[in-house]
């Protein structure tokens, strides 16, 4: 079904779009959940870390894809920021949610991935690893909004430069026909 390597990019394309929306929803998501009331933290929350295990979930899945299909492995990847960015970036979307699943763990009050997983149950309530694990995480959050950040600026950039080259190939052909015409109406 994906033999060729075209459609091997295009499956980890599309992953990675899929975990781009759902880093970018749990990441402005998470900033206010602590200032609802309990009942509807306990909601959002409830979508927050089941959010935060599919995107664990998915870079797993994107982890093994890429090494499974040798992509995105090309010679002297060190000397290229954006592919040393990605790099970053998996580690620290596996840690995320280990420390938001912490976080769960030594919580006040429940909170049930999916509405049904009870990451509460796992751990007695402990304020001072409560706070250790959230402070953690939301420092996470910072660094990884941070890259995500560089990330857009990245492609932005690529985007930008691309479009020049397009704009300087219609020119180049625009001046071509221009001499060319005006050769023909001497």
């Amino acid at each position: 079904m994906f033999s060729s390597k075209s459609s091997q990019y295009t499956l980890a394309q599309v992953l990675h779009w899929i975990a781009g929306v759902l880093i970018a929803f749990n990441l402005m998501s998470g900033w206010r959940i602590a200032t609802f009331e309990l009942d509807v933290r306990q909601i959002l929350m409830s979508i927050h870390s089941g959010v935060g295990l599919t995107i664990l979930t998915l870079m797993l899945i994107r982890w093994w894809w890429r090494k499974k299909n040798k992509l995105y492995t090309p010679s002297n990847w060190w000397k290229r920021p954006p592919i040393v960015l990605q790099w970053i970036f998996y580690p620290l979307l596996l840690v995320q949610p280990a420390l938001g699943f912490f976080v769960a763990m030594y919580n006040d009050y429940d909170v049930k991935a999916f509405g049904f997983l009870d990451i509460s149950a796992l751990g007695e309530s402990n304020p001072a690893l409560r706070s250790l694990f959230f402070d953690l995480h939301t420092w996470m959050a910072v660094l990884l909004i941070v890259l995500v950040l560089l990330h857009g600026a990245d492609r932005l950039k690529n985007l930008v430069e691309d479009l020049l080259m397009i704009v300087r190939l219609d020119t180049g052909q625009l001046e071509r026909e221009f001499r060319l015409l005006s050769t023909i109406f001497q």
